[in-house]
């Protein structure tokens, strides 16, 4: 018995969130106390940290997406670009809904600018020096490169390049894996620190909960519209329909890990479609590229990133072109925790203007928030295969 639990507990030390939850409790509890060289060393490394990270974003996009569109080829043509189709315009649409909710109710009911204000700052905190790596390829061309060698490889015989890419897609995946989740603690604390002593993360936690609030209550009644169209289109009873997918949820929930879902998902989507071969063809799909926790919940942390700081609000077009470039990044699919946002941080950067401690706090929170985008992904996938069921039934007729 006491073997088994310090095996869970090993386990359990192992996991991402909680290394973020020790992160949050070391800062919050001691960063008054701590010597200014050690915060400043701190953020000197996370600085160096991030400067690494995002050298090897526009890699890991340009890998990823080329390997998810050249796999397109096959007998089921026509059945992939019908689901990437959908899953292109669910995702879009889910995240311009979630892009309205927050720019229309977040400033509402939140202290606008006070995160933002120096003025309240005890001391500013500086680096001992700041690093920053060039990136191999700005992200969008690092997208439009991957999606063309992608479709091309389709066509016609691209092994070398495809081989290149592969080798990318290892490097890129071995430092995700093996060097950033690992020293994701280090990659936070300076941020924190730095956002703590300065007044910014104290004022941004306090105005925000009403907020986090507006943004669970959204993800829920998106997944029970969801839940309802399923219903509509099966005409399996609600009760069934959560009975069901039950497993695979509580699953992504305890996991953070649509991966370990995956054989509930499928299992799931058989018993709801009656159609077990359907279901072994969508879900490994959707379980990597149709993520609408992910695209319900960054677009709304966003917009309380900007407003704490003081920033204006994205215009619609800039929502767009966000919206576009993040959609196509869902197929770079890193396939680790918190992978979603640290695709999207080069377009917070680029397309909202996000600085190095806004990152930092966008990241943290959608850490402490994985479980239930995973939790929402897998619903929400669960039930859209019935709607693909739906649409490739009259297609293929």
């Amino acid at each position: 018995m006491l073997s088994s639990v310090a095996l869970r507990g090993k386990h359990l030390l192992k996991e991402p969130i909680v290394w973020l939850l020790m992160t949050l409790f070391f800062c919050l509890s001691f960063y008054s106390y701590l010597p200014e060289w050690f915060i400043r060393g701190a953020l000197t490394v996370s600085i160096i940290l991030k400067g690494l990270l995002m050298f090897f974003i526009p890699l890991l996009i340009l890998s990823g997406t080329a390997l998810a569109f050249s796999s397109l080829k096959g007998n089921g043509f026509l059945f992939i670009i019908m689901l990437i189709g959908m899953i292109l315009i669910s995702n879009f649409i889910s995240l311009m809904v979630s892009s309205l909710v927050g720019c229309c109710i977040i400033p509402h009911i939140t202290a606008s600018g006070q995160s933002g204000d120096v003025s309240t700052a005890v001391r500013a905190i500086e680096p001992y020096f700041y690093f920053h790596l060039p990136q191999p390829l700005p992200t969008t061309w690092a997208l439009a490169v991957g999606i063309a060698s992608g479709l091309a490889g389709t066509f016609c015989n691209l092994s070398k390049w495809m081989n290149i890419v592969l080798i990318l897609r290892k490097l890129t995946m071995w430092f995700l894996v093996k060097v950033f989740i690992r020293f994701l603690p280090l990659f936070l604390t300076g941020f924190i620190l730095k956002l703590l002593l300065e007044g910014q993360m104290s004022v941004f936690l306090n105005s925000n909960g009403a907020a986090c609030v507006v943004m669970i209550a959204f993800i829920l009644l998106d997944l029970t519209a969801w839940w309802v169209g399923a219903h509509e289109l099966s005409r399996i009873s609600f009760m069934t329909l959560l009975k069901n997918i039950f497993p695979a949820v509580a699953t992504a929930a305890s996991t953070m890990s649509s991966m370990a879902a995956l054989p509930f998902s499928v299992e799931a989507a058989s018993k709801n479609t009656k159609d077990p071969t359907l279901s072994n063809a969508v879900m490994p799909v959707t379980i990597n590229f149709h993520m609408v926790g992910c695209t319900i919940i960054i677009p709304i942390l966003a917009v309380l990133v900007l407003n704490g700081f003081g920033q204006s609000l994205p215009t619609t077009w800039t929502f767009m072109h966000f919206g576009i470039l993040f959609i196509l990044n869902k197929f770079a699919g890193a396939g680790i925790p918190g992978g979603s946002v640290m695709v999207s941080l080069p377009i917070l950067e680029n397309v909202f203007g996000f600085n190095a401690e806004m990152l930092a706090l966008m990241t943290t929170f959608y850490m402490l928030l994985d479980p239930i985008a995973t939790a929402t992904n897998v619903a929400a996938n669960n039930f859209f295969v019935l709607y693909i069921q739906k649409v490739w039934s009259k297609i293929s007729r």
